[in-house]
């Protein structure tokens, strides 16, 4: 007899099993049948929890994304910023674009789904340069004053959009990004502390 699965251990289950069935079917034939299959669950019980297929799969998704606690600090802002994109770029190659794109695809025309994908992915996502812009203005390194949220999230914007449109974001484009835009921009803003 097996023991009956509740709370985290069963959204675990489901967001494994939502993981699995994706890697084998693909995200257009991604379907809560198939994942509740797979969950050992029922359709109701994951859609009390996820009302929708995009949901379930942000979800998903950023359950994959690294975590804070995973950045390594360098101790340094160029190199902290390195290593955050290179941490995504592992990320986004797992989930792959062909994924990345439907997601996209079902926000395009409706309002509630991008509200879904930006409050739960994108804003998981753009925390891992939070951490990095906050290390570097503990260390003195930055006064964060000036920095826009469209600054803090520029490196991720540009990386995300490297690998939506080539489907991989070499270590050039990371150094680019970092030491030709992101550096810079900083610098122009104002936002690097002074003697």
């Amino acid at each position: 007899m097996t023991q009956r699965r509740r709370g985290e251990e069963l959204e675990q289950a489901i967001l494994d099993a939502t993981w699995e069935e994706f890697g084998e079917v693909g995200f257009a034939k991604l379907t809560i049948e198939g994942v509740a299959r797979r969950a050992g669950t029922s359709k109701p019980v994951i859609y009390r929890r996820w009302p929708s297929m995009l949901e379930l799969m942000v979800d998903c998704a950023t359950s994959r994304m690294p975590t804070v606690d995973s950045i390594p600090e360098t101790g340094a802002l160029r190199e902290d910023t390195i290593a955050v994109l290179k941490l995504l770029r592992e990320r986004m190659v797992m989930i792959g674009p062909a994924a990345m794109h439907g997601m996209l695809s079902l926000v395009s025309l409706d309002p509630e789904a991008l509200r879904v994908l930006v409050t739960r992915f994108i804003s998981h996502v753009l925390s891992l340069m939070d951490t990095v812009v906050d290390r570097a203005a503990a260390r003195g390194e930055l006064d964060p004053t000036p920095l826009t949220e469209r600054l803090r999230r520029l490196p991720i914007d540009l990386a995300r959009n490297e690998f939506l449109i080539t489907g991989r974001v070499e270590d050039e484009a990371i150094d680019a990004i970092v030491d030709e835009v992101f550096l810079p921009a900083l610098q122009g803003s104002g936002a690097f502390a002074t003697e």
